[in-house]
């Protein structure tokens, strides 16, 4: 779900190259288990429960497709999906694994992702200030690069009011209900 937000516009991501978990806020939640369908924006996740209190997810959209690994961390009050290419797959001693993370607020069968708004932090980084409490710069892409320490980061977050602007655009998914095989 988390890279399903954030995949929202490719070229247009809020990544860190620090996790925003920590073990002592790492959490689960088994309710996350489960396919889900933004049927408006087109996307699917398939979200299964993977090693150490991770999620395997999956993701497809029109543009594309992906798997990736995601930790829940609570910031304050609020959860968060921190997203990061899947584990175990070696891309190479050049490549750094980014995270990406995205609020997220499950209502019954119906779980609602919010990115950080990469417009809000871009903006602010163009006119040479980073958002307080933030280090951060532009990659080679045009990402919006947060290199700010764990604590930092989520100290940064535990002061933003969901709904802020820097938060972007709600998509809300539905879980899909398998259907029992007739016998």
């Amino acid at each position: 779900m988390l890279a399903v937000a954030l995949m929202l516009a490719p070229g247009c991501l809020v990544l860190s190259v620090n996790p925003l978990y920590d073990d002592d806020t790492l959490t689960w939640d088994p309710a996350l288990i489960g396919s889900w369908t933004a049927d408006e924006e087109r996307w699917t996740l398939q979200i299964e429960r993977d090693e150490w209190r991770s999620y395997d997810i999956r993701y497809t959209h029109p543009a594309e497709s992906g798997h990736l690994t995601g930790y829940l961390t609570a910031v304050g009050e609020e959860k968060f999906l921190d997203v990061m290419p899947s584990r175990g797959r070696d891309r190479g001693a050049l490549l750094v694994p980014a995270h990406a993370f995205v609020h997220v607020r499950l209502d019954g069968d119906r779980l609602h992702v919010t990115p950080v708004a990469y417009d809000t932090l871009a903006d602010r980084l163009l006119r040479g200030r980073a958002p307080d409490g933030l280090d951060a710069t532009f990659d080679q892409k045009e990402n919006v690069l947060l290199t700010t320490p764990t604590p930092r980061l989520r100290a940064w977050l535990r002061r933003q009011a969901p709904g802020s602007e820097v938060f972007g655009v709600t998509i809300s998914f539905s879980r899909v209900r398998e259907i029992p095989a007739v016998h």
